[in-house]
């Protein structure tokens, strides 16, 4: 009988030590590295909320990377792929009726890429809220949760103090711009002649923060549009 409770009680202890053993969850990189992979990136959605960068989990985590913004199948069409709805916001733009120094045409509303950047960057739509979730096809489900959901500060719906999106590039307008054709020399983007979101920002390398498509160092992405 002695024999019996000396096992029991060991017994006992051993699992009082592995419940002791603290639970290590998946986590981001801790220093979320420059990647020029959108994995290693803070696009990266699918990765395991950290405690001390995002704490307790709010997020559906689909299990992939690329669905929280794209999808091979039925998406919408204004937008490559795309897997989220746009939001129906109405936006205060940056234009000449809040600037006098902006001699170029601004569009009422956001347009084309920033439209799709916005979707997730407004907060008015969820970061989870997306048009396909994986295996959707075939009943599939989100797996669980991590990452709150406010996560990162949100531009909100007033863009007057944001630097100009939708804006038509025109040099001839203001000389204080350069050429179009610098601009797609030096690893720019206009999209239709048009300065987006994406015209300064890559969405999938963080190789230049924040996602810039070249290096900010001395104000040198800035001028490569401004003439200062």
């Amino acid at each position: 009988m002695k024999h019996s409770i000396r096992i029991a009680a060991a017994a006992g202890v051993a699992v009082l030590l592995v419940l002791a053993v603290p639970v290590v969850r998946a986590q981001a990189p801790g220093a979320w590295p420059n990647g020029t992979s959108v994995v290693e990136t803070l696009h990266n959605l699918s990765y395991a909320a950290s405690s001390d960068r995002y704490g307790p989990g709010a997020l559906r985590n689909y299990g992939e990377v690329c669905v929280y913004c794209h999808t091979p199948h039925g998406g919408q069409t204004s937008a490559p792929l795309w897997n989220r709805n746009f939001s129906v916001a109405s936006y205060q733009m940056y234009d000449s009726g809040h600037s006098s120094t902006i001699n170029m045409t601004v569009d009422s509303q956001p347009t084309g890429v920033s439209l799709a950047c916005l979707s997730c960057h407004d907060g008015t739509v969820g970061l989870d809220v997306i048009v396909n979730t994986p295996n959707s096809y075939t009943g599939g489900a989100a797996v669980g949760t991590h990452m709150p959901s406010n996560i990162l500060p949100n531009l909100g719906t007033d863009l007057r103090n944001d630097h100009p999106v939708s804006v038509t590039y025109d040099p001839t307008a203001d000389t204080y711009f350069r050429s179009a054709a610098s601009v797609h020399a030096a690893g720019l983007q206009l999209y239709g002649g048009k300065v987006q979101c994406g015209s300064c920002h890559n969405p999938h390398t963080a190789a230049n923060r924040p996602f810039l498509r070249i290096s900010n160092a001395g104000s040198s992405l800035c001028l490569t549009c401004h003439i200062k």
